[in-house]
């Protein structure tokens, strides 16, 4: 066994014991202990035959496909709570690796990556979003290098990478953990400070429940047969496109973290959250907060959900949906592209992301090529440090998709990115609509909108990251004029949960830098088509940015839209695209 597969056989157990201490003791297989959560009912269940042995697996659900992927301590039961709240909107399969639950114990040389190859063919599933925890997560990463055509996303939980070692620290948590004898082992992994976060007993008492019922889970005779990549994973991050979400915890073991970081900084784009007040199995422990996690990224990748959202991604525009990740200096861009035709871009508001479009995009993309993307720091784009200039982003966006002319739809952030642009590359936009714009150069200094403004940063010092995103949605939906219960609550709902994910902190969004001179003293040399819009409601300073836009930009045609704040495009949608619509084809 070589270096590599040496490390490689801990890490699938997460743990670090010579293989010599850890063969011993042939361990049937455990009963399935009861669940206290309340699942759905399979669509499809059964073993998978292989060459050599069986593997086990369920599905349950409709719509798009998740596939999960255990750790090295339990089987797929431990995914009890992401089943039955995931299978509401997709199609969720988990399966028992070789020697966990009700598979085969191996006894020749097998393949992980080609196990979970093998079922993805079997269920027929063409792309899948793999949710892979702790060697699970390493297994993902393998499954997307070798076959990365029929991975659409990743969501890899405290996950570890082949390739990267272990510190003493974790080596000599194994060999404390460890045992010939499998019971005595359970017993050790069941009280572990790192498996399961102190406090968390009803946790740890599923753990103990599931570990007890199935003591062959932790025998390490099937990893004498494992078959390992070529090649470690660690060196080939970069090859990963899938977008990705790492999600860590704040009590895991260190190792965890530093592999975390290595991945997050390998693969672009990659997303990372940590989960407060649980240890390695924060799905196990915290299930509320981590599925919440796991609803965001994959409502963030526009995932369809349920069979009818599914079937209509296999017509027009969606059936030529495209997703990416667009390097950028000192940052990543990403974007979502659909449609043919004339290009229409739209960028998104301050706190908000590419989803504040859903009511456009694909309406839009019936007869345009949609672009929409989320700028540094929003969304999944991410600007590691320092200054940056948005319009040049944008400019980088455009070549990378071959786009030479395009009409440029923006709103308040973006309609400032969409202006800037016009003036730094007036020969590659078609037209120009500011929607509720800022405005390089702007000072917002009305009474209103500093305290507002006052009101957040008071918000954010407290590190009361909830109120900040409440105050914002005040100020810049509900608008200065109303109050939020003479607003439609499904829409404040909408937009709150968009907020409230954009206003965490952990983002660095950066400075950015206007051109020079800025926007507010350039209006006149804009000489493209531009229509201007804004509600009503909106903030004095956004009223006068329209103003000015309508008087100094020649051409320029301002329309106002009643009973609708900041959001516009959102509050008042169907007015919206249809002045829109109107404008464009003209």
């Amino acid at each position: 066994m070589t270096r590599f597969q040496r490390s490689r056989v801990i890490e699938l157990v997460l743990t670090a014991v010579i293989a010599a201490a850890m063969f011993g003791m042939p361990v049937s297989a455990g009963s399935e202990p009861v669940s206290k959560t309340t699942l759905p009912e399979p669509v499809a269940t059964g073993y998978l035959e292989l060459d050599d042995g069986r593997i086990f697996y369920e599905s349950f659900g409709r719509g798009f496909p998740l596939v999960l992927i255990h750790d090295g301590l339990a089987h797929r039961v431990i995914w009890d709570k992401q089943v039955r709240d995931l299978a509401t909107d997709y199609h969720v399969t988990r399966y028992d690796r070789r020697g966990y639950g009700r598979s085969d114990e191996p006894t020749a040389a097998y393949s992980n990556v080609a196990d979970l190859h093998a079922l993805i063919e079997h269920l027929g599933l063409k792309r899948v979003v793999l949710m892979g925890s702790s060697s699970g997560g390493g297994l993902a990463i393998d499954y997307t290098l070798a076959h990365s055509d029929r991975v659409e996303a990743l969501i890899l939980v405290g996950p570890v990478v082949g390739g990267l070692g272990y510190s003493f620290h974790f080596m000599r948590r194994g060999y404390a953990n460890y045992s010939p004898d499998v019971k005595v082992a359970v017993e050790n992994w069941i009280g572990d400070r790192y498996a399961v976060a102190r406090g968390n007993d009803e946790a740890r008492a599923r753990l103990a429940e599931i570990l007890r019922a199935n003591p062959r889970n932790l025998s390490q005779e099937k990893h004498q047969f494992v078959q390992l990549p070529d090649r470690p994973a660690l060196g080939r991050l970069s090859e990963i496109a899938a977008p990705t979400l790492i999600v860590t915890s704040d009590s895991d073991v260190p190792d965890v973290h530093a592999h975390a970081g290595a991945i997050e900084s390998g693969i672009a784009g990659a997303r990372r959250v940590v989960i407060d007040n649980a240890g390695h199995l924060p799905y196990l422990e915290q299930p509320q907060a981590f599925n919440g996690a796991v609803r965001e990224f994959l409502d963030l990748l526009t995932i369809p959900k349920g069979e009818a959202d599914l079937a209509k991604r296999a017509k027009k525009p969606w059936s030529n949906f495209e997703r990416g990740i667009v390097p950028v200096e000192n940052g990543e861009i990403y974007f979502e592209v659909m449609g043919e035709g004339e290009t229409i871009v739209l960028a998104h508001g301050g706190m908000l992301d590419h989803r504040m479009w859903d009511d456009q995009f694909e309406l839009f993309a019936r007869d345009f090529r949609v672009v929409r993307y989320d700028a540094r720091g929003h969304g999944l784009s991410r600007s590691p440090y320092g200054a940056r200039r948005d319009f040049e982003d944008l400019r980088v966006l455009l070549d990378h998709l071959g786009i030479s002319r395009t009409h440029l739809i923006g709103l308040s952030l973006g309609g400032r990115i969409a202006i800037d642009f016009a003036l730094e590359h007036p020969d590659r936009v078609l037209k120009l609509i500011p929607v509720a714009p800022g405005l390089s150069g702007y000072d917002f200094d009305a009474d209103v909108e500093q305290t507002f403004f006052e009101e957040i940063r008071a918000a954010y010092i407290e590190a009361d990251f909830d109120r900040a995103a409440e105050i914002f949605l005040h100020a810049w939906t509900v608008g200065p004029r109303r109050q939020p219960d003479e607003v439609d609550p499904q829409m404040l709902a909408r937009l709150s949960r968009w907020i409230r994910e954009g206003a965490k902190p952990g983002k660095d969004r950066g400075y950015a830098l206007p051109p020079d001179p800025p926007a507010i003293e350039r209006l006149g040399e804009i000489k493209i088509p531009t229509l201007v819009v804004i509600g009503d409601l909106d903030m004095p300073g956004i009223l006068e940015i329209a103003g000015l836009i309508k008087t100094n930009v020649p051409g320029a045609r301002k329309i106002v839209i009643k009973g609708a704040a900041h959001t516009v495009n959102v509050e008042r949608s169907e007015e919206f695209n249809k002045v829109v619509l109107e404008f464009l084809n003209q």
